[in-house]
């Protein structure tokens, strides 16, 4: 989890740590996820905003990230699409009021 820790900002439990570790470890070793490092601290960041807003539910957050990663972080269609790991939106730009 310290890699991740940049993008917690040391705001969460160990518990929420080790729930978000255990959720991006199952959805990144998935053979479809585009396992690159911007791709991989996308998808952390994105899920630790969710464990601040309160979604603390390990199954909860398996289910939202790997429809996030499917949709976003799929190796095929970022291929197939000609999509950059540039255009992959930052979870610095979420905001709560995104959500709403």
């Amino acid at each position: 989890m310290e890699r991740f820790r940049h993008l917690t900002g040391g705001n969460l439990s160990p518990k929420q740590a080790a729930t978000l570790q255990k959720v991006l470890d199952s959805v990144v070793s998935q053979p479809w996820f585009d396992s690159n490092e911007q791709c991989r601290n996308a998808l952390a960041g994105r899920l630790t905003f969710l464990m601040k807003i309160g979604i603390e539910n390990a199954a909860h957050l398996q289910t939202i990230a790997v429809c996030w990663a499917i949709n976003d972080f799929n190796r095929d269609v970022m291929k197939t699409n000609g999509r950059k790991p540039t255009e992959i939106r930052e979870p610095e730009q979420l905001r709560l009021q995104d959500y709403r």
